[in-house]
């Protein structure tokens, strides 16, 4: 089972830096250069200029990035909680018009190898992502943003976030604005009370399987070096954790764009699919299964049962076969003529925009996937396909650093 622990947690000085959302950014993977040229000018102070810092031609970013990072800690723009401590995160977003609130505990967790089994993956990583992000690690010695985990069973917050919040601040993205609400647990007991609860957990990663890896690679390393040094803040790694049952938890789908190497028309289409789906036509892009976008219409393809999930090649459970992404990476898009780009975006209106204008040839509108089924996945260390999940809202990077 997982071992938290509060830290002596680096922040941003609220003196110097009263309103969080100019120096808070959203993590590194999601920023355009149009959100880091947005950043950049918010703040001279802005965390980006750590996490993604821009290339100047002055030598290597990430040892600029890291000169930042002790410049900000020596003129007090961050500064340490002088005790361990741990920090309450809400999230509060509308979501098709609905009010959602989402709270973590922002902890710092032991790091694992997923062997054992108390820390749970579900995705593939990439090693050039890994790279850049290994590369940070070392310059700056810190974590900088932390991975969003999931846990079984529940915590009651209320104690903590019925008093006033350290800070509050809002942040927006493509889907509208996100207040965040955080408050400092200094209180020894509630602390305690908190490491212990924990105490019996499985963590499943929900966002941030790079960070993890590159952190566990890192502590590995820093071990040999110094392996008397079991309780140096490098075996921990930053979470916020969010219960499996919390009603603000949201995982939205993310679409996708093909452009075949030439195009097919929707005829042929439906020949190469009919024996594993049933193929019908909507009126509107609303179904439980893949939702095919061609020729300015919309058709639910439906699994033929055994037929389908027995065309899938690979040896996975029955359960990775019905995941929507499994369906269409490992049996649509082997039916169809070979993709030449695939694009992905969360906006079903683009979707039909990208077909209609001719860019793509096809949509795939794919389906929401419970957490539920991921964790279920993740007992079984049975990773998904590329972008099948998206955890909404991103949680900021900015909010504390863990500095070793």
């Amino acid at each position: 089972m997982v071992t938290i622990t509060a830290f002596k947690a680096l922040k941003y000085d609220l003196g110097k830096n009263k309103n969080l959302s100019k120096v808070v950014s959203l993590p590194y993977d999601v920023i355009t250069p149009e959100m880091q040229d947005a950043y950049y000018s918010k703040s001279d102070k802005n965390i980006v200029r750590i996490i993604l810092r821009k290339e100047t031609g002055k030598g290597d970013r990430y040892v600029q990035a890291a000169k930042e990072l002790n410049s900000w800690i020596s003129d007090g723009t961050l500064n340490y909680e002088k005790k361990p401590v741990l920090f309450v995160h809400q999230q509060q977003f509308l979501l098709e018009g609905e009010k959602k609130i989402r709270t973590g505990l922002l902890c710092l967790v032991r790091l694992e190898e997923f062997a054992r089994k108390n820390v749970l993956p579900h995705e593939h990583t990439f090693p050039s992502h890994k790279a850049d992000r290994l590369k940070l690690l070392e310059a700056c010695g810190a974590n900088m943003s932390p991975v969003f985990g999931l846990y079984e069973g529940s915590y009651n917050f209320k104690s903590i976030t019925s008093k006033k919040p350290y800070a509050v601040f809002k942040m927006k993205d493509k889907n509208g604005p996100v207040l965040n609400k955080v408050w400092v647990v200094r209180d020894e007991k509630s602390v305690l009370n908190a490491v212990k609860a924990f105490k019996n957990k499985k963590v499943f990663i929900a966002d941030g399987h790079h960070r993890y890896e590159v952190g566990l690679f890192y502590k590995n390393k820093m071990r040999k070096l110094y392996p008397a040094s079991t309780d140096s803040s490098w075996n921990y790694i930053m979470f916020t954790l969010v219960s499996l049952h919390d009603k603000g938890l949201v995982v939205l789908p993310t679409h996708r764009l093909v452009r075949f190497v030439f195009k097919v028309s929707k005829q042929k289409m439906f020949e190469r699919l009919s024996p594993y789906f049933e193929i019908e036509e909507l009126k509107l892009p609303e179904s439980k299964d893949i939702i095919l976008y061609t020729d300015n219409r919309y058709y639910a393809l439906k699994p033929k049962g055994r037929k389908a999930f027995s065309a899938i090649k690979e040896k996975n459970s029955v359960t990775w076969k019905k995941l929507p992404t499994a369906l269409l990476h490992h049996l649509i898009l082997k039916k169809l003529p070979q993709a030449k780009e695939i694009c992905y975006t969360r906006d079903i209106p683009e979707v039909k925009e990208k077909v209609n204008s001719g860019i793509f040839h096809a949509g795939f509108i794919i389906p929401d996937i419970s957490a539920k089924t991921i964790m279920d996945l993740s007992y079984k260390m049975e990773k998904m396909p590329h972008k099948t999940t998206y955890f909404y809202p991103k949680l900021p990077v900015g909010i504390t650093f863990n500095k070793f």
